[in-house]
């Protein structure tokens, strides 16, 4: 048996330790551990400064280049959208005020915007609706439709596509125009027909070029798992894929890129990461994802543009991105040419390998 002076002594043991370690701590000790917490505090301190001041000129720089850009923004795009109709689809979630400095780079360029379309919150929530299905159905009878991304049955990504691309069966003339009342009809779409200044009667043709404007989908930058956002996700690249099928020139931009990175919405757009991820999709469409700042609105105007030349590009600051602004292509003349027109740039992202300028 362990003998009662064992305890007794292991007791002794454990109080003379303790009191060691408060001598210690107290005393030698306590002058060391101090004297590096204090340093500890002190670097922290100055790294959070310097931060901070790294933070303040970085943010500085971003608004001077902004300013920049929309002084010389109206030059950069001028003539290049010339003669051309423009159509912007805003997407469930998305900023409506991010669409009006791209409407007034439209406007600088030359192109005249002719439609505004809104898909409603409830469009991708009906997706899978009966009622829905019907309409589908009675839509596919007079639309060109293309084929689904997935699947054999057209499906109401399809029939959005078709009717903003003006797809009409051979003899159905101007059915698009009767879906797109029957959109409106059931709350799924909202088409706003511009008219020029002393226009008499609305010009509706389908568009020249369309920009798609996405947002909304932040939440699966917190949880990539949520099945309502990964659907909608879904929906969404369903709608691009059929545009591009269709041979619509089409431009998917959203903010992101230049956002607070606090901010929910910060980061690139999921719809501009599965559009750039998708390679058959990412060849046809083009995306630009910092529509916040000034460079994507420039972004966003060349890249149409572009599209109406049948160049497809990405761009902005995210992963996928081949340059932050496209370079300016040559305008589009509506009477006759410039002399020495045809030397301008033919590319948006010039090959490496012309470039003759060191950076």
């Amino acid at each position: 048996m362990v003998d009662f002076r064992y305890h007794l002594v292991s007791l002794v043991a454990v109080f003379i330790a303790l009191a060691v370690g408060i001598v210690l701590g107290a005393g030698p000790l306590r002058e060391g551990i101090s004297d590096t917490l204090d340093e500890e505090v002190a670097q922290l301190r100055t790294e959070r400064t310097e931060l901070r001041n790294e933070l303040a000129t970085l943010t500085a720089r971003a608004a001077a280049k902004d300013e920049a850009l929309e002084l010389v923004g109206g030059r950069a795009v001028a003539g290049t959208l010339s003669g051309s109709r423009v159509a912007v689809l805003t997407l469930p979630g998305a900023d409506r005020n991010r669409v009006a400095g791209v409407e007034e780079r439209v406007d600088e360029a030359g192109g005249a915007l002719v439609l505004r379309a809104d898909l409603d919150d409830d469009w991708e929530r009906a997706v899978a609706e009966d009622d829905v299905a019907a309409l589908v159905t009675e839509l596919s009878a007079s639309l060109a439709l293309p084929e689904p991304r997935e699947g054999d049955a057209p499906t109401l990504a399809t029939v959005v596509a078709a009717t903003l691309a003006g797809s009409d069966q051979d003899t159905q003339v101007g059915a698009w125009l009767a879906a797109g009342d029957r959109l409106e009809e059931q709350g799924l779409l909202d088409l706003t027909w511009q008219e020029g200044p002393g226009a008499q009667i609305t010009d509706r043709r389908p568009p020249d070029v369309l920009l798609v404007v996405g947002g909304g989908l932040g939440v699966l930058a917190q949880d990539p798992e949520d099945e309502q956002a990964l659907a909608a996700l879904e929906t969404r690249l369903d709608l691009v894929d059929a545009l591009a099928a269709l041979e619509l020139p089409t431009l998917v931009a959203a903010p992101g890129t230049e956002t607070d990175p606090t901010a929910p919405s910060a980061g690139t757009d999921p719809l501009v990461v599965a559009v750039r991820d998708d390679n058959a999709v990412a060849d046809a469409v083009s995306t630009v994802d910092n529509l916040e700042s000034a460079a994507g609105v420039l972004a966003g105007t060349l890249g149409l543009a572009w599209e109406l030349q049948q160049e497809t590009g990405h761009y902005g600051l995210g992963d996928g991105a081949q340059a932050p602004v496209p370079a300016p292509p040559p305008q589009r003349l509506v009477t006759s040419p410039v002399p020495g027109d045809e030397a301008d740039v033919t590319e948006p992202v010039p090959d490496d390998a012309a470039t003759t300028t060191s950076p």
